[in-house]
């Protein structure tokens, strides 16, 4: 990121960029996710700014309607999927990117990328993406049956942490028969072929 200064600058701004678009309660909970996101950051050797900087992003379109998001999408000429017309609302990782970059001047593609994927996932993203997708799912007040272990796994290797993640909201969709979006499968299997290529080495 910047020099100093600019970051905190950008920081506040970011923060101020939510807070104008959120309600009280997932202000709170997008707080939470950048406190989390910038702790692991310093806990594995990330720029705590930049992962702060992604969670503050992260749901700023979250209440949004959902004919605002497709319509926002095709305006901007983002990717809309089969899954993303019957559930609009997965847009809002995508539309807060464009946002961020547009209206507050965010370049930063590893930030960006984190912000527009930090929902369903995607296979190959970087370590900022991996932070804040872990951090989502572990902040403060989230309360699961394996939440726990998730985050002893968040502390030891962000991988892991997100490998549980994933095979946690791939067990809870089937036990329900809701369909399981494509990029989180393919998150998924990248997550545990370089896990598997990992052990091999050793």
């Amino acid at each position: 990121m910047r020099d100093p200064a600019e970051n905190r600058a950008l920081l506040q701004a970011a923060d101020a960029f939510a807070r104008a678009r959120l309600s009280d309660k997932r202000y709170g909970h997008t707080v939470r996710v950048a406190d989390t996101a910038e702790s692991l950051a310093r806990k594995h050797g990330l720029d705590p700014d930049r992962a702060r900087l992604a969670a503050l992003l992260h749901d700023a379109a979250r209440e949004r309607e959902p004919e605002e998001f497709i319509r926002l999408a095709e305006e901007w000429n983002l990717h809309i999927g089969v899954p993303e017309r019957e559930s609009p609302k997965l847009l809002h990782g995508p539309v807060a990117a464009e946002l961020g970059r547009r209206e507050l001047g965010v370049e930063d593609r590893e930030v960006l990328e984190a912000v527009r994927v930090h929902t369903v996932g995607a296979a190959g993203i970087g370590q900022i993406a991996l932070a804040l997708y872990v951090a989502d799912k572990i902040e403060p007040a989230r309360d699961y049956p394996s939440v726990g272990r998730i985050r002893e796994l968040a502390q030891q290797d962000l991988r892991e942490a997100a490998t549980e993640a994933l095979r946690r909201v791939v067990a809870h969709n089937e036990e329900r028969d809701r369909p399981i979006h494509p990029a989180s499968r393919a998150m998924l299997e990248w997550l545990e072929q370089t896990e598997g290529a990992a052990h091999r080495r050793m």
